[in-house]
């Protein structure tokens, strides 16, 4: 979908706009692509992108340690990049869906902070939804993504990493994902698998709702299942495709990152 919509559109965005400037439960500013966005999200049904947004700013209000206190260079920011990759792969799937690999780069579990990793991934977040996801082909014009692909690693991923799990942070993570996240989420793609993958799962479903439940695919060491979601020629040359490497990737993100800290770090777009 556009980014910009017709002039009955931006009519509506504009009020929703106005709506969010002047409700007390809300930060005093939203960035405008943000704010369609959510509005897509909820297929356009104003009173469901209103309760959206308030549901997205009191979770973030319950635990500011992870959707506010932030800072793309600091510490946290720096070692959540050496440990792990979070990329947003180029273009959109023939379903208009927007991608992203996640990963842990080192294996070693101590270098692992789940609180810390979370609110990397939500910072990073939080920096792509404020920008158009593609262009049109044709016209040129900004799209947004129909939906969101979510591929996670779990190559590296060991019983280990498992004792370094949070609950407070998986909760969080998940509750947000479930229930305040701007975009809808399509599939979510575990890839090489191991051979304990049931335990883990056991761990996390607790916390699960059976909509995300019904999202899962696992997949091992054969992708070819993948491509039927995420095609061959979006992916990175780590899974078989002639994108660059994830590191590369990664780089020009925690880049984007600092030069957009003013932005991430200014509490009258986040803190209510």
């Amino acid at each position: 979908m556009e980014v910009k919509g017709d002039l009955e559109q931006e009519k509506i965005i504009d009020e929703l706009q106005s709506w969010f400037e002047n409700n007390p439960k809300l930060p005093k500013k939203i960035n405008r692509i943000l704010l369609t966005r959510f509005y897509y999200c909820m297929y356009k049904d104003i009173k469901e992108t209103k309760n959206l947004i308030e549901v997205n700013y009191g979770l973030r209000k319950n635990a500011e340690d992870v959707f506010i206190r932030r800072d793309p260079t600091d510490k946290d920011t720096l070692a959540s990049g050496a440990y792990a990759d979070m990329v947003f792969l180029p273009g959109l799937t023939p379903d208009k869906y927007r991608a992203s690999v996640l990963r842990i780069s080192n294996p070693d579990p101590n270098m692992m902070d789940h609180l810390r990793d979370i609110k990397t991934y939500f910072m990073v977040s939080d920096y792509r939804f404020a920008l158009p996801d593609g262009k049109d082909p044709t016209t040129g014009n900004s799209l947004l993504a129909l939906g969101e692909i979510i591929i996670i690693d779990m190559q590296n991923f060991t019983m280990k990493h498992m004792t370094r799990v949070s609950i407070r942070a998986l909760r969080v993570s998940i509750n947000y994902l479930q229930r305040g996240y701007p975009v809808r989420i399509k599939s979510i793609h575990l890839i090489n698998c191991p051979p304990y993958m049931n335990k883990i799962i056991s761990f996390v479903r607790p916390f699960l709702s059976k909509q995300i439940l019904e999202l899962l695919h696992f997949h091992n060491e054969n992708l070819e299942l993948l491509y039927n979601y995420v095609p061959k020629e979006m992916l990175t040359e780590e899974y078989g495709g002639p994108a660059s490497k994830m590191s590369d990737h990664k780089d020009q993100l925690l880049q984007s990152l600092i030069d957009t800290r003013n932005y991430l770090m200014d509490h009258d777009y986040w803190k209510v």
